[in-house]
């Protein structure tokens, strides 16, 4: 008993030798890359010049990154290169042909106050420091490298947390991507999972924090920052409602619902933006649900656990999703081959006819499981009822072919994106600013807006030494005369310099065409 007991402690403090070397050397390598930023500024073109070469080692890692990932979870290749490798390569190349005229400085406005109109006046946008992202496992390239391209875009150095305790795979080939494509003193890759989250957030002090997860996660985060006053992106989830109105076009309805039911279903549903359960105008129940139930025969009700449909990443979502499946009140659509605990494969599920007490409109379901429920009141109505269920979800869509529809969802509804008669595209659609919120987070990014994020808009303002007279009523001694000056300017009318513009223009265009009339006449 005593060598079992002393046994165990050398293999205990093995263990903690072993945890403590980790993260000092964590610890060593973040000193090098904040220490880095600050005595090795990195100018644009070679920002410019990391991302080239970032792109040109994405483009030619396809196949190990596809089968990285397939290793991890039986992400279908298809689905990798769509909803991830593809639009991962889009955003890089946007970023590039536009930095220039993102970054550039800005001093158009269109009115200027006489106070401030000796002065010259600029706005620059300068890289904030040091970046943490903690990225998640259900789209693991592009929810890491589209925050990482911008803060590398934007001049900033980058710690990325990929989530290696869920896909030890794909966290490897993606690490020894970027090791190849960016200097270890400018961007860190740490492979790991919680407590090496815990050690970046308790003990490292970052400059912004952008986190991707589940909202209970972001709570924590937000915490952690909030200890060392970080401002921080959180990009979460919710559930996210579909509604079919009445108007939607009835002579397309396969065509739509195959676009509703391939987003729900893309992932396994573990994606942020889900569709995650379906409102049915009472009207068009029937007709809508008969579609439904077809397409789901035709297209999901033989998928097994050998196909092309991703699994469920572990065994904790795949328990989740079988408890809340058991809970249903509902009527259970499921595919002919049933989920396989062992490999993980979750059977795609349809479930009518629930209420807003069932187990499955309690929390985000982030699986292959649609509910369905009927509403028999107006769209502005059950618009309302949503907003006062599930408030500020990520996304939402319409199927609808209605403008007033659209409208409805726009003035009543609190939510991340809006999409019509399509699913997904909130997230996908990289020339648009992504983000939450309320309790689906908050911050943009995509392109321009992450670049955006991870910068400092910092006026740089310059007064000329001919101003001085028109400047020294500020000064001692205070008098009543100098008041009245200063009373004077402030009442004045701004100066409309985008008027005043136009007016030259077009004084000049008719300038030019004047004399040019003179010439030839």
């Amino acid at each position: 008993l005593i060598n079992c007991y002393y046994i165990s402690y050398l293999i205990l403090s093995y263990l903690i030798l072993f945890y403590t070397d980790n993260m000092d050397t964590i610890r060593d390598k973040y000193d090098v890359v904040t220490a880095s930023f600050v005595s090795q500024p990195r100018p644009r073109e070679e920002s410019k010049a990391l991302l080239r070469k970032f792109r040109d080692n994405l483009k030619s890692s396809f196949d190990e990154l596809s089968n990285a990932v397939r290793e991890d979870f039986n992400k279908p290749e298809l689905e990798f290169y769509v909803a991830e490798y593809a639009p991962a390569i889009g955003e890089l190349t946007n970023i590039l042909n536009n930095l220039d005229t993102i970054l550039s400085s800005s001093k158009n406005v269109d009115s200027i106050p006489i106070t401030f109109s000796t002065l010259s006046t600029e706005i620059e946008k300068s890289p904030l420091g040091t970046i943490l992202i903690i990225s998640p496992f259900n789209y693991p390239l592009i929810l890491a490298v589209s925050p990482l391209i911008g803060a590398i875009a934007s001049g900033n150095n980058v710690v990325l947390k990929l989530p290696y305790d869920q896909l030890p795979n794909f966290s490897n080939a993606l690490k020894l991507v970027i090791d190849n494509s960016f200097p270890q003193d400018q961007v860190l890759v740490v492979n790991g999972g919680i407590e090496e989250s815990q050690f970046l957030l308790n003990d490292c002090k970052f400059d912004k924090i952008f986190f991707t997860g589940s909202t209970n996660v972001g709570k924590i985060v937000y915490k952690a920052a909030a200890e060392k006053l970080t401002p921080v992106v959180l990009e979460l989830g919710g559930k996210s409602p579909v509604f079919i109105s009445k108007n939607i076009d009835i002579s397309s309805l396969e065509k739509l619902l195959k676009r509703l039911l391939w987003g729900k279903f893309t992932n396994a549903g573990q994606t942020c933006v889900a569709p995650d359960y379906l409102l049915i105008d009472s009207s068009v129940y029937d007709k809508v649900l008969n579609i439904i139930f077809k397409i789901f025969k035709s297209d999901f009700a033989n998928v097994n656990k050998s196909d092309e449909f991703s699994h469920i990443v572990n065994e904790r979502g795949f328990n989740r999703l079988s408890q809340i499946l058991q809970e249903t009140k509902g009527d259970i659509l499921s595919g002919d081959n049933k989920s396989d605990k062992d490999s993980l494969f979750f059977s795609p599920t349809i479930v009518s006819n629930i209420d807003w007490n069932d187990s499955l409109m309690q929390s985000e379901i982030f699986g292959p499981i649609l509910p369905i429920m009927k509403y028999n009141s107006s769209l502005t109505d059950i618009v309302k009822k949503v907003a006062s269920i599930h408030d500020t979800p990520l996304a939402a869509y319409l199927f609808s072919s209605s403008d007033n529809d659209l409208k409805t969802l726009q003035k009543y509804l609190r939510c991340g994106g809006i999409v019509a008669n399509d699913a997904l595209w909130t997230a996908g659609c990289f020339i648009t600013p992504f983000g939450g919120i309320g309790t689906s987070g908050f911050g943009n990014y995509h392109s321009k807006w992450t670049i955006d994020t991870f910068t400092h808009e910092r006026a740089v303002l310059k007064q000329p030494l001919w101003a001085e007279s028109l400047i020294s009523s500020r000064y001692f001694p205070y008098t009543k005369e100098n008041l009245k000056a200063l009373k004077l300017v402030s009442s004045l009318p701004e100066i409309p310099i985008a008027t005043l513009k136009n007016l030259a223009y077009l004084l000049s265009i008719f300038a030019i065409g004047f004399f040019l009339g003179k010439y030839f006449s």
